[in-house]
């Protein structure tokens, strides 16, 4: 059996739905340039990454057949303790051949994969699942001509002390490493897009189907990461939960305000899209791993076959496999629904406060606004009344007669008399 390792997915950082655009940005950003948004991806570039390199393939006779069956395997399978494979299928011109199960088992692993094998024992093209249960994970695959390349659907499985968890994974790869795929979770509203090659990778983080109890946070971030270290760099694109669009740009790990130009975000969003285009092909090509599986699960686990040397419980665990896991799975899927009730009612609360402040803050502005008036109405007034009392007062004194002008000469004769005693002289009429 050969086991196509697709590639760790980049793990979560924060909350991100849709593709974010230039928009209400720090009134202190400053505006850069096409050239400085791409300087980040520009330095990845230059490094050198290692050449492709061919697979050569191996092949090895399954214990239960005692005709010439090469079935294809890897070293690092030859290499483990008590290395044994199981083809439960045909064989045609000394190749394992057409529909069937391979089964690889040793001390340390036990893996299992349902395909079908051409004329020269190469499933390339061929639908495939694999199954693995030690790490309790399942690979839907379509391969393509050359390893990596193939279209591909995981289910990973996690039962521990930590608690059950369920991720799927669903994208493509081409034959350089170039890995399109989209994460996912039941048990969470989180949702993961990457966009990677050897060198840059482009993560959109969605997290907008969550209720908003913050409209503060972010739930949707766009990431530019060295694929190597998985360390973000570069730009930094956030949606918060109240609409509000940023742009940021590391500097030594700090983020900086920035505005984009139009011609980053359109890259970004090529980026995306092209997320979104290999689900959906992903999606289509998979049925065709899922039929095979229905195929062949129906002709194995009808209880009327088994394989020479290899016990009954051990045949049919594909048969019954997913049955442990249904009882965690319903009770993580009931916590996960009680969890996202509560943050909803929480999200509710948290609205109506908001629009309860909203309405007090608007009830204070009016109060504000209707004192202001009052006040510049009762100052209106007062002057009005100040200039109509002087008004009063200027039309009174205009309205009194002239006093009396006393005459300076008698009504008599007009005669004066004047009587000197010393120095002192008294005059009268």
């Amino acid at each position: 059996m050969q086991l196509i390792r697709i590639g760790k997915a980049l793990s979560l950082i924060a909350l991100l739905s849709g593709c974010a655009s230039s928009g209400q940005n720090s009134p202190t950003a400053r505006s850069i340039s096409f050239d400085e948004a791409m300087a980040f991806e520009r330095s990845l570039e230059t490094q050198e990454t290692p050449a492709a390199k061919s697979v050569k393939m191996l092949f090895t006779q399954p214990v239960n057949k005692s005709e010439p069956c090469k079935l294809v395997t890897t070293q690092e399978q030859l290499n483990r303790s008590n290395f044994r494979a199981y083809w439960d299928g045909q064989c045609q011109d000394g190749y394992a051949y057409g529909l069937g199960r391979d089964i690889a088992i040793s001390d340390t692993h036990h893996a299992e994969e349902i395909t079908i094998y051409g004329q020269d024992g190469s499933n390339a093209n061929a639908p495939t699942v694999t199954y693995d249960f030690v790490n309790n994970s399942v690979m839907y695959s379509v391969r393509g001509n050359r390893i990596p390349e193939g279209i591909y659907y995981g289910e990973s499985i996690t039962n521990g002390l930590n608690g059950f968890g369920i991720s799927y994974s669903a994208g493509k790869i081409d034959d350089q490493g170039h890995n399109l795929f989209i994460q996912s979770s039941p048990f969470s509203s989180t949702r993961v897009f990457v966009n990677t090659d050897n060198t840059i990778a482009y993560r959109f983080t969605d997290n907008s189907t969550l209720p908003v109890v913050n409209p503060t946070a972010p739930n949707f971030l766009v990431e530019t990461l060295d694929a190597k270290t998985t360390q973000p760099g570069g730009i930094i694109i956030a949606r918060y939960g109240n609409g509000q669009v940023r742009h940021f740009k590391l500097t030594e790990g700090q983020p900086e305000p920035v505005v984009l130009p139009q011609e980053y975000i359109n890259v970004v969003n090529q980026k995306y899209n092209a997320v979104l285009q290999a689900q959906a092909e992903a999606n289509t090509i998979i049925d065709r791993a899922k039929q095979v599986e229905r195929e062949y699960l129906y002709k194995a686990c009808n209880g009327k076959h088994s394989i020479e040397g290899l016990d009954s419980n051990t045949y049919t665990k594909i048969c019954s496999w997913r049955d442990q896991f249904k009882e965690p799975y319903q009770q993580a899927l009931k916590e996960y629904t009680e969890k996202l009730e509560q943050l909803k009612q929480t999200a509710q609360n948290a609205e109506q406060q908001r629009k309860i402040q909203q309405q007090i803050a608007l009830q204070q502005r009016m109060i504000n606004q209707q004192q202001s008036s009052q006040a510049l109405q009762a100052l209106g007034e007062f002057g009005q009344q100040l200039q109509q009392s002087g008004m009063q007062m200027q039309q009174y004194y205009m309205n009194q007669p002239p006093p009396p002008v006393v005459p300076l000469t008698s009504p008599g004769n007009n005669q004066i008399n004047c009587v000197t005693a010393g120095v002192v002289t008294n005059c009268r009429y």
